[in-house]
């Protein structure tokens, strides 16, 4: 996860318009330092001037994060494109694996760009409850603004990603204030132990994530919040070693969802 100090700074064809004091009160949020950005310098030459580990630019459709990977803003994704698809009657391995519907109950303990919280959203609808945990503080501020924010063409995505409560806290510090069965499922999405190679999505926000493997302790305390607990991996002898008995995936699948239920 990004260490460092964090600049907040203002698009230049932002100037005004309530612009510095939004970007000033989000420096108070992230504990940030708010920068001038002279007309004569880069992005880069402002990071590399001020000592920055990332810059925060404020941008017409929210913020954008700039760090020596590369950049990020959220954006719906392939949300999407699967909501999509489940409008239109298609099937989607990750519902299939969670299992809930309308008035379901998810906490999303690996939140990231919230796509797959987004898809549950959908499924379960107004009368049901979409939580996602984020431990990376700065990840976190870009998917809830994008959560609160962000149109798409599908009204009824823009209502599912309204619903999920994005909360900053590491997945164990959450599920030790859970009170037993709070949930109907627990989804994890943790960070591959091999990364994808050559994806320039993934090598930006890598370094916004937190990269450390999903304990043994965050599924058992999972495993009270709710009886059934879901892992994506792309191995489904990782999953096994996760203690999952059942799997969910199209044979041409490049990742699979593992269950492990609460024994009873």
């Amino acid at each position: 996860m990004l260490q460092g100090k964090i600049g907040i700074t203002v698009a230049r064809n932002l100037r005004g318009s309530g612009a510095l004091e939004q970007a000033k009160a989000w420096t108070q949020s992230l504990d940030a330092v708010y920068v001038e950005r002279p007309h004569n310098k880069t992005l880069p030459e402002v990071m590399a001037e001020q000592g920055l580990a990332a810059l925060i630019v404020l941008e017409k459709d929210g913020p954008r994060i700039h760090s020596a990977a590369g950049t990020f803003a959220y954006h719906a994704g392939m949300a999407v494109l699967r909501i999509e698809q489940l409008v239109q009657g298609g099937k989607d391995h990750f519902l299939n694996a969670l299992g809930v519907g309308e008035g379901g109950r998810v906490l999303d303990c690996t939140l990231g760009l919230a796509s797959d919280a987004a898809v549950a959203s959908w499924a379960v609808g107004a009368s049901g409850t979409v939580v996602g945990v984020e431990a990376s503080p700065l990840l976190h501020f870009a998917v809830d603004y994008g959560l609160k924010h962000y149109v798409t063409k599908w009204p009824v995505l823009d209502e599912a990603l309204r619903r999920i409560k994005a909360v900053q806290m590491t997945a164990e510090a959450y599920l030790c204030q859970c009170t037993p069965d709070s949930f109907d499922v627990v989804y994890f999405d943790p960070m591959f132990r091999h990364p994808v190679q050559g994806s320039k999505a993934m090598e930006a926000l890598r370094p916004l994530s937190l990269e450390e493997p999903l304990s043994p302790q965050a599924v058992e305390l999972a495993l009270k919040a709710a009886p059934k607990v879901v892992i994506k991996e792309r191995s489904e002898y990782i999953l096994r070693e996760y203690g999952c008995t059942e799997f969910v995936g199209g044979k041409y699948s490049r990742v699979k969802f593992g269950i492990i239920r609460r024994q009873q």
